[in-house]
């Protein structure tokens, strides 16, 4: 198999990933603890900030899976017009750019549940 087949294989299951580890997140199955889930201190402190944000989170996680999926799958159909150099940072951006915007919304979202 040539390397750049194999590295967006590889980016798409992370995608996948990404998906099946913020379904429960988003849909409250996850109880508060310190391994699995948006993971502060101020999450922690309530049950309720913990559902909410966690929701929140595993929501934009869902989508971040999605879009880093999708954009995987582009990738693959263009993989011709792309050197290798270029597919590894097209996918190395697609997974961490995605995964910085839900940091930071949940966090401003985290501050807004604070102030309420």
């Amino acid at each position: 198999m040539e390397y750049d087949i194999l590295l967006i294989l590889t980016i798409i299951l992370i995608g996948i990933l990404e998906i099946i580890v913020g379904l429960p997140l988003l849909f409250g199955k996850i109880k508060p603890n310190w391994i699995y889930g948006f993971r502060l201190p101020k999450t922690l402190s309530s049950d309720e900030i913990w559902y909410k944000s966690n929701r929140y989170v595993g929501r934009d996680f869902v989508i971040t899976g999605i879009v880093v999926t999708l954009g995987s799958l582009f990738l693959y159909i263009f993989r011709f017009s792309f050197s290798i150099i270029e597919i590894t940072w097209i996918g190395v951006s697609l997974l961490i750019i995605p995964l910085i915007v839900v940091l930071i919304r949940g966090v401003i979202y985290l501050k807004q549940q604070m102030e309420r």
